[in-house]
């Protein structure tokens, strides 16, 4: 079969990453051409690039696809653009930045009879996809608890939701939306069957204020005294410069262009000095059908940058900390898993890719309906939890 050929709007690190396989699979997936208004292009590009995602899509360009990892905000706009185009959609999450985007844009799908395909790269990866069959093998029994920990750790949420894209709200979504809708995806995934009766919410911006900045400190890095620099965990020479596991989102990670990003860019600011209104931290409690409680718990002020859930059943518990999964029944031995894992998020982002690719070649339109449809159902759950924390009340109408 001839390759799917997709255009990629938006070049920045989620761009790179489903771009990354059409090197590894070229009988598979072809680049039809780039849109960035800042990246730069590859070199050796044999494709057209844009620098506005909306002329990469009037351009005319043959192309099966669409895979738009833009901004939150500009989803909603050019999802609906590309499905009126014809073309089939891998949607980097969040689907839209509100309910009445991602209901617009399964409006669209429907009349388009396309897919749509949310970037939930977590349920693709073998680590999770072996903890689902863990679990639906009933070896602990019922579940009657869930306890769920997304730990951002403070260098990634300092970056990410307050130094950058995410880090205020009204510019697109806000921080329990953009992170954990994965979360939510494998809460879905886990209670497939069950439906949740009610949510509550709480959370705040609590640390990464402008009353908390230290004394003396100045509105970049590079002009804060050493005195202050020397006790302040994020000061981004520490972040992003002595240390090194952040500086994949940046397309240029050599040691002198990082200096240069810290002297100049947005993430050289002082984390108290932001204008950041994204929280810092969020718990979200939610019932579903037959008692079954679920607990997650989203944390900046980490030191490891990982997913770690607590199941417990009628017949035991299990642990898993996306390394390794430990079984241990009432009865009989305990047990540990540790499946093999791959590339960026596990080979979540490779298995996405490979699924991607079967579908639009599959031809199912019902069946592009029913995967939109369970993907809308996560991202429900989390807009409701933010209904919850910031009107203080339980939701009950689900």
């Amino acid at each position: 079969m001839k390759p799917v050929k997709a255009l990629i709007l938006g070049y920045g690190i989620r761009g790179r990453a489903y771009a990354a396989y059409a090197s590894t699979h070229p009988g598979d997936f072809e680049i039809a051409g780039l849109a960035d208004p800042v990246a730069e292009f590859p070199v050796d590009a044999g494709y057209p690039t844009w620098k506005s995602w909306d002329a990469a899509l009037e351009s005319g360009t043959e192309a099966d696809a669409v895979i738009i990892s833009l901004p939150d905000r500009l989803h909603y706009p050019a999802v609906v653009k590309a499905l009126e185009k014809g073309y089939h959609v891998l949607l980097e999450k969040p689907i839209g930045c509100t309910w009445q985007e991602c209901e617009a844009i399964r409006a669209a799908q429907v009349k388009a009879r396309k897919l749509v395909l949310t970037g939930y790269v977590l349920r693709f990866a073998p680590f999770y996809k072996k903890l689902r069959e863990v679990i639906a093998s009933g070896i602990i029994g019922e579940l009657t608890s869930v306890h769920h920990l997304a730990a951002i750790s403070y260098g990634k949420a300092s970056h990410a939701y307050c130094r950058g894209n995410w880090s205020v709200e009204s510019k697109g979504t806000g921080m329990l939306v953009n992170k954990c809708t994965h979360d939510f995806d494998l809460i879905e995934w886990w209670t497939k069957g069950k439906a949740c009766k009610k949510i509550s919410s709480f959370g705040s911006l609590m640390h990464w204020r402008p009353e908390n900045k230290p004394k003396g400190a100045a509105d970049r890095c590079k002009d804060c005294p050493d005195g202050v620099r020397e006790k302040c965990a994020f000061d981004a020479y520490k972040v992003y410069y002595e240390r090194t596991d952040l500086r994949y989102h940046f397309a240029d990670e050599s040691d002198e262009a990082i200096l240069k990003m810290i002297e100049t860019s947005p993430y050289g600011r002082c984390v108290y000095a932001c204008g950041n209104d994204s929280v810092d931290h969020q718990t979200v409690l939610m019932e579903y059908d037959g008692g079954l409680t679920i607990i997650l718990e989203m944390e900046s002020y980490s030191q490891q940058r990982n997913r770690v859930t607590h199941f417990y059943g009628t017949r035991g518990e299990v642990i898993a900390d996306e390394r390794k999964i430990e079984i241990m029944p009432f009865l009989g031995d305990s047990t540990t898993i540790i499946p093999q894992q791959t590339g960026h998020h596990g080979g979540g982002d490779r298995e996405i890719m490979t699924e991607f690719v079967k579908l639009v070649r599959s031809a199912s339109p019902e069946r592009y309906t029913a995967i939109l449809d369970a993907a809308l159902g996560s991202h429900k759950i989390a807009f409701l939890a933010e209904e919850s924390r910031k009107t203080g009340k339980t939701i009950l109408e689900i």
